[in-house]
Formats: structure tokens, C-alpha cells, sequence
């Protein structure tokens, strides 16, 4: 029979190494977090939905939360190898945190009224940069193009058969023979790089219709805040008071003019959105109209 000392010493064991792999796996989480993070806004971004998950799994987090703030605790004092391991992983756990959260870039914040501010400065090299894609683009085909700290976060084109993801494309001579299936060069998308730089976007989201050379709208990527993007939807056309009143109505979008809405997307379900948007709203009401030149 196995004695009393034994089944203690084996809970003991058995303690332990589900402790050490508690320590490492926050370890783990903290180093994929702060690697994947582009700024330390990005990092309270991600950790956003991790601590919702760990409260909707509370009956499993909960005894993980226990079992870790008292393996801090009961380290301290470091009187054996073994606690001076564990007190050290902890103290290494904190020590990531910081240094990523000191040395990742800190991002100037966005809202409504820095995008109200920039559009009114850059609007007509925004839709500038609009026609001249659609003049390039074929029928039925289209372009995504995003960047983040001048690096290309996606880029996709379209046609009327599939989408081709390009950002990954190295060879010249091959995203040349893609670009043209769509009616690009590239010349052309040096020239689109181009004029995204003078209408002070980082990103474009726009496709060309047979029917109409302007229907639907168009996305243009004005920042990057952490895990939120804030972009213009440019409209082509006015908008009806049904979709006017469908802006209003949801936190992250802000109906600017009759064709314009600003829109704040978070990385995760109910993402930031406008904070300044009732006040913002309340001081446009939807009334005020810069030309539109796509009509």
C-alpha cells in the first residue's frame, strides 16, 4: 500500500509542476502579446480580449488566478532553490510587461475631431486618390492596400474570379502579372503609393462596379491605435436617412455629411469607437457638406 508520506510527496510533486507551467505559460502569453504588438497601445489592445475570455472561463481562471497569486505570495521569502526559481519567473513576468509596455512605440491617439481636421486639409486628394484607382482598376475588381509603421500589413486584389493576397509576393515579374489581371502595373501602384502619401492615408479599401463607376463607397485607413483602425467611408453617392439613421445609431461611426462617415473598428467584439462621439454629433448633426467631386 502507498503510505500517507508518498501520496503527499506525489501531490506535492504534482503541485509544482502544474505551478512551473502556469508561471511559463503567462511567460508564453506575455512574449507572444508584446513580439506581436506594433505599439504599446496594441498591447492593451490584445489583452482586452484575453481578460474578457478568462472571466467568461472563470470556473476554470479562477483556481489558475489562486493557484498564481499564491505561488507569488508563498515564494517570498526565497529561502529554497525552488522558491527562488518560481520567485524569479515571477519577477521576469512583471519585467516583460514593462520593458515591452516602455520601449514599444507610443501612438499619438485619433479622434473624431483630428479626422475632421484632416479630412477638411486632405479631402480633395482623397478623392483624387479615389478616381484615379477606379479609372485604373477593371470592372468587377478591386484593391486592399494597408500599411503600419511603413510596413505592408495587407494587400489584396480582386477580379471577378478570386482574390489574390500580394503582400507576401517577393518576385517582380510575378506581382506585375497579377497586378495586370486587375488592370494594374507597377507603375501604377507606385503612382497610387503615391497619392495615397498625399492624402495622408496609410491604407485604401476600393473596387470598381460594371454597373456604375460609382457605386457603394469607398475605405480610406487614416491611423492605427493600437488594435483600432480609424478610417473615411467615402460614399458615392448621398446617403438615404434609413442608412443615416443606421450610423447614427451604432457608437463606432460618425455620420460627417451626407456622404462621409468616419469609422473607429477595434480589434475585438465592441472595440473602441468614438468616446467624443455624442459631443462631436450633436455639434454637426450630419448637416455640414464639403464638395463631393465624385459626382
Amino acid at each position: 500500500m502507498i503510505n500517507r508520506g508518498t501520496v503527499k510527496l506525489l501531490l506535492n510533486y504534482s503541485y509544482r509542476v502544474i505551478e512551473i507551467l502556469l508561471i511559463l505559460s503567462v511567460t508564453v502569453g506575455i512574449l507572444s502579446i508584446g513580439l506581436s504588438s506594433h505599439d504599446n497601445a496594441e498591447m492593451g489592445g490584445l489583452l482586452s480580449p484575453c481578460i474578457v475570455a478568462i472571466a467568461w472561463m472563470w470556473f476554470i481562471s479562477l483556481p489558475l488566478f489562486v493557484i498564481y497569486a499564491t505561488s507569488f505570495i508563498r515564494s517570498i521569502p526565497p529561502v529554497s532553490i525552488y522558491k527562488k526559481i518560481v520567485l524569479s519567473l515571477h519577477i521576469l513576468n512583471v519585467a516583460l510587461w514593462v520593458l515591452f509596455y516602455l520601449f514599444l512605440p507610443k501612438p499619438n491617439p485619433c479622434d473624431a475631431a483630428l479626422m475632421e481636421k484632416h479630412y477638411k486639409n486632405h479631402h480633395a486628394e482623397m478623392y483624387d486618390l479615389v478616381k484615379y484607382v477606379r479609372n485604373t482598376l477593371d470592372d468587377s475588381c478591386s484593391i486592399i492596400l494597408q500599411y503600419r509603421n511603413d510596413k505592408v500589413l495587407e494587400f489584396t486584389i480582386g477580379n471577378k474570379r478570386d482574390y489574390k493576397k500580394c503582400e507576401e509576393i517577393e518576385n517582380e515579374h510575378k506581382l506585375d502579372t497579377i497586378l495586370h489581371s486587375v488592370g494594374l502595373s507597377m507603375r501604377k501602384l507606385k503612382e497610387i503609393q503615391g497619392k495615397m502619401h498625399k492624402a495622408g492615408v496609410i491604407g485604401i479599401e476600393i473596387d470598381k462596379n460594371p454597373k456604375s463607376q460609382w457605386i457603394g463607397k469607398s475605405i480610406l485607413l487614416f491611423r492605427w491605435y493600437g488594435v483600432n483602425r480609424y478610417q473615411y467611408a467615402l460614399y458615392d453617392h448621398s446617403m438615404t436617412e434609413k442608412e443615416k439613421d443606421e450610423v447614427l445609431r451604432l457608437h463606432q461611426f460618425i455620420l460627417y455629411n451626407d456622404s462621409v462617415v468616419f469609422e473607429s473598428y477595434g480589434g475585438y467584439p465592441g472595440g473602441r469607437g468614438f468616446p467624443d462621439k455624442d459631443k462631436f454629433q450633436s455639434q454637426h448633426n450630419g448637416k455640414q457638406v464639403i464638395d463631393r467631386p465624385l459626382d
